[in-house]
């Protein structure tokens, strides 16, 4: 994933939706050296693409630039697939039980995986 230099520590996406940026973060440790250097990943177009212990957010804490490129990568990827899907006249659930099988197939009537979803949707066409 390309990213644009805004200025010092700061990046945008081409399409403006992730904004990256340097950052310190408590690190836990008491004493003088208790913040540690990282990345902050904002989406800016209203989804939350992040989720940790069920929560979701559209905020992402990483380490590295390149780790804050490769999970933005990710996130276009899944977003691209699930379009796919839309546009083939899937349905997404939600609040699926169980968890994950969420992509109502209109050939079958059944829940999917979004990978079990591609996977009909590619041996139907």
């Amino acid at each position: 994933m390309k990213l644009q230099r805004i200025e010092a520590g700061e990046y945008l996406t081409a399409d403006g939706r992730f904004y990256v940026r340097n950052t310190y973060y408590s690190n836990g440790l008491p004493g003088r050296s208790n913040t540690s250097s990282g990345w902050l990943i904002e989406d800016r177009s209203g989804a939350t693409p992040f989720q940790r212990n069920h929560h979701k957010s559209n905020l992402r804490r990483v380490d590295t630039l390149t780790e804050a490129k490769e999970i933005i990568g990710l996130v276009v990827e899944c977003d691209r697939k699930e379009q796919t899907l839309r546009d083939a006249g899937w349905q997404k659930q939600e609040n699926c039980q169980p968890p994950g099988l969420c992509w109502l197939s209109p050939h079958t009537g059944r829940l999917l995986t979004r990978s079990e979803a591609l996977l009909e949707l590619s041996l139907m066409l």
